[in-house]
């Protein structure tokens, strides 16, 4: 159902439960059968009784209160009455009692599961996942990988769980983007708090926003090759292996596989509109970028606006106002004129430190209406001073402190382009034969095994990641000991500054596209061309 009609299928009735008089009652009941459907669908009177205690509900209920709230709920459609056909009777008045039994209908479901819901939401903890960008791209590859290999029994249950993760990932980014939205617009409002308080959630509150902008645009791409890697295999293919997996019940109303189809479609086009639309425009994950990125402008200036109230020892826009409650309670205009001229000092100069044409000093206590007038330097008029300045010192040209640090910047990159260039690997390879490794190099092969080792790993044992500026991928996986060694199975890589031991494990390094090779690098060995790895120069 679409979004922006979604009121027309909500009636008064569906939450009416949680606003009456006996709110209270009403939802511990519909909390109760919740709680219960799972293995008892139905419930008699007495099994209600019993539930509404498991649910946590001590309070004395007679017969009557309870019998008129679940005739209520009735009414509105959220429970439905049947008999009770199966249970046996001792007497009449058991016949009576025990004849009903209730159990919550698909509105009952959906009313109680958006109070539960909202009831979550509210006591949720605001906050950005980055892990939930890198777990959507890799639910999308696993997809991708899975329609592109062979049929097997399993691959239309794995495909539908698959699908369910990405939709279930793709709504808890967008709960988090909207809470977290909603918290910064409260952040960059709120004046009220204590001076230090204030600046050191502000302080962190950036710093929180740099970390999660910065890994935002890799894991796009990543995301996005995902959604086209899929594309170019078939959308409908996918939704048709994946509704097999679902394993759909039959209803009475008829084939459910088209209603199930059209909703995961629904979902797709919002996972292609914040991702790659199809269009080609600008997706809207690159909108919560921008709202990072404003969201620490603005609370830059807050803190730079703090920051000056404190330096200063008196605010001017306190001054202001308390100015204005002064004009405010003047009697008249006369005092008003002279609360005027006390504030803003707008009379006539005196000049007293400079004597009249008879070169005698006047009072300075005199009336300036009382005195005879002084010849005033146009300098003193126009500068305030009547020291000569002098002539203003000419502004450098920067254009050779900008083109010294562009070459600066240039060698630093090009050293760590060779830098990588030099860790590619032909093939797969083992951590062993990093051994003897420059500084430098080592380094950069530890910050590249580190963004391996905290992915995810994938369902053949592989971990895969991208370095920060996408340019290098980085493959790691476990395989225990080399075949030829039989035991043990570490690494023992020597360095300038030390050795360092670990799990022998199979590592590939590549260049992504756009990646130039430099002349005179040499990729690491494959693990097929057997022994340690040769040093190689750039």
């Amino acid at each position: 159902m679409d979004a922006e009609r979604i009121w027309r299928a909500v009636d008064a009735d569906l939450f009416r439960f949680t606003t009456t008089d006996g709110r209270d009652l009403h939802l511990a009941l519909m909390s109760a059968f919740d709680g219960s459907a799972v293995t008892v669908p139905a419930l008699d009177i007495d099994q209600v009784r019993r539930a509404l205690a498991a649910a946590g509900w001590d309070e004395p209920v007679d017969d009557g209160a309870l019998d008129r709230a679940l005739s209520q709920l009735t009414v509105w459609g959220l429970l439905e009455a049947t008999q009770n056909h199966a249970a046996s009777y001792a007497s009449p008045e058991d016949f009576e009692r025990r004849n009903l039994q209730w159990s919550l209908t698909r509105r009952g479901e959906a009313a109680i599961g958006g109070v539960l819901h909202a009831f979550a939401g509210l006591r949720s903890v605001v906050g950005l996942q980055p892990a939930v960008l890198d777990a959507i791209g890799d639910r999308l590859a696993d997809l991708a990988r899975l329609l592109e290999g062979p049929e097997s029994d399993d691959r239309p249950a794995r495909a539908h769980l698959l699908v369910a993760e990405v939709e279930g990932h793709l709504s808890s980014l967008i709960a988090g983007v909207r809470q977290f939205n909603g918290h910064l617009q409260s952040l960059l409002q709120e004046d009220a708090t204590d001076d230090d308080i204030f600046l050191d959630v502000k302080r962190r509150t950036v710093t929180y926003l740099e970390e999660y902008a910065e890994g935002v645009e890799r894991r796009h791409r990543r995301v996005r090759s995902g959604i086209e890697r899929l594309r170019s295999v078939g959308i409908p293919v996918l939704f048709d292996v994946a509704v097999v997996g679902a394993n759909l019940a039959p209803t009475v109303a008829g084939d459910p596989r088209p209603e199930w189809i059209a909703e995961r479609r629904r979902r797709w086009n919002a996972l292609e509109e914040w991702f790659a639309p199809v269009d080609g425009g600008a997706a809207r994950i690159m909108d919560l970028l921008r709202v990072a990125r404003t969201a620490i402008v603005e609370l830059l200036r807050v803190l730079e606006r703090r920051w000056d109230q404190r330096r200063r020892s008196a605010s001017v826009a306190n001054d202001l106002r308390r100015l204005a409650h002064w004009f405010d309670a003047c009697a008249d205009d006369d005092e008003t004129h002279r609360l005027f001229g006390v504030a803003f000092g707008l009379w006539p100069a005196r000049h007293a430190h400079l004597r009249s044409i008879d070169g005698e000093a006047r009072l300075g206590r005199r009336s300036w209406s009382e005195t005879a007038p002084v010849e005033v330097a146009p300098s003193l008029r126009t500068t305030g001073s009547l020291a000569n300045r002098g002539r203003v010192r000419p502004v450098g040209d920067p254009a050779e402190v900008r083109a010294a640090r562009q070459r600066e910047q240039a060698e630093r990159l090009l050293a760590h382009h060779a830098i990588r260039l030099a860790l590619v690997t032909d093939g797969e390879v083992r951590l062993s034969h990093f051994d003897g490794l420059p500084q430098e190099e080592f380094s950069e092969l530890l910050d590249l095994l580190s963004l391996a080792l905290d992915a995810e790993s994938a369902a053949d044992g592989t971990r895969r990641a991208l370095s920060l500026d996408g340019q290098v991928e980085v493959v790691v996986r476990d395989d225990g000991p080399p075949a030829r060694d039989g035991a043990g199975g570490l690494a023992t890589l020597r360095t300038e500054t030390g050795v360092l031991r670990g799990p022998d494990l199979v590592v590939r390094i590549e260049l992504m596209a756009g990646g130039v090779p430099l002349q005179g690098v040499v990729p690491a060995p494959a693990i097929a061309a057997g022994g340690p790895r040769e040093a190689t120069g750039a």
